[in-house]
């Protein structure tokens, strides 16, 4: 038996399907819960040696290789011994059962719904508060255009990080590629940030989550505009070759190689422009605006991302479906006799 059972597209379908149903619960033993905590335990030995820069820069390649290889090598290890075992079935199961883990589109939509139910009672303060947990910013400062343009710039972001990456991966090399994946992530998201020391510390994190997310950002904006671009265009009453081109020219317009990608799309399909600056730590950073529509957002634009995005993540399924349908369809002959 393979070590390398994500390969299996029956298993993805499954693991995706789970994931669109249920999305990834966070138990005890999560697999991203134990690789920010390993991750947090050397984070904390390393900037109680030192706060020089090169010796952090060295230190944070060493951070994300332990994390990442420790995981890796743990789930080859894993699978091996349970195909040596002769379990099968088991070797099945915790493929989909990981992988549905490590999926978090469903997640994703719950945590940013969470900011619009307030939003659509009135209650700007409880909108703050579960905008806060999904960005970085300073949410008690934003009025309600910025909880909307805060909770959106979040769900298209991750409309790559959370569904399309993983996935990428699981269909590369199946659990161990997939895990090796999210654990760059997840350094990334816990120590890659511009100011010190994590400048230094999680400069290698960053690099190589850009490396790795760059295919899978420009999967996502093209799915996304090949889905949704037309039915947009519509509702824009404009022609979808603008559509394209309003996305295509915004989507480096943001600090990250990849993050621009979907956001820029999210922007077109929408008719709106997010991005522009926030206030970080009490400190406003300067970002640039990703689209060319409306800035006073309203609450209608956040329940049409959503929905965009609960339609993008039930199009992976189906996607995933089909893949998991072609190997019978052409071992069987079927249709392609």
């Amino acid at each position: 038996m393979s070590v390398l059972p994500g390969l299996n597209p029956g298993l993805i379908f499954a693991a995706v399907l789970a994931d669109a149903l249920w999305g990834g619960q966070f138990y005890r033993l999560h697999p991203v819960r134990a690789m920010g905590g390993m991750g947090r335990i050397l984070e904390r030995s390393f900037l109680a040696r030192t706060q020089r820069p090169l010796p952090l820069r060295l230190l944070g390649i060493l951070l994300v290789t332990l994390v990442s290889g420790a995981f890796v090598g743990g789930s080859v290890v894993a699978f091996w011994g349970i195909s040596c075992s002769g379990l099968p079935l088991a070797s099945d199961l915790l493929t989909v059962l990981w992988g549905y883990q490590l999926l978090a589109g469903r997640s994703l939509e719950a945590h940013v719904r969470a900011v619009l139910i307030p939003l659509e009672r009135g209650d700007l303060p409880g909108a703050r508060r579960a905008l806060s947990s999904i960005v970085g910013r300073d949410t008690e400062v934003l009025d309600g255009a910025g909880v909307i343009r805060g909770a959106l710039e979040s769900l298209s972001e991750n409309a790559n990080d959370a569904l399309t990456a993983p996935l990428f991966f699981f269909y590369l090399g199946g659990i161990p590629a997939l895990t090796g994946y999210k654990a760059v992530s997840t350094m990334d998201s816990q120590v890659g940030y511009k100011t010190p020391p994590y400048r230094d510390l999680g400069w290698a994190s960053a690099r190589l989550d850009d490396i790795l997310a760059f295919v899978p950002a420009r999967l996502t904006l093209v799915m996304l505009l090949a889905w949704f671009g037309p039915g947009a265009a519509r509702d824009r009453n404009v022609g979808f070759e603008s559509i394209v081109r309003e996305a295509w020219k915004y989507r480096l317009c943001h600090p990250s190689p990849n993050s621009g990608l979907p956001m820029s799309a999210f922007a077109a399909l929408l008719g709106i422009r997010i991005g522009g600056g926030a206030v970080y730590g009490g400190n406003w950073v300067e970002k640039p605006w990703i689209g060319e529509g409306r800035s006073d957002l309203k609450v209608e634009d956040l329940r049409r991302g959503i929905r965009i995005f609960r339609h993008f993540r039930w199009g992976i399924c189906v996607l995933a479906g089909i893949l998991a349908l072609l190997p019978f369809l052409f071992r069987s002959g079927g249709i392609f006799r």
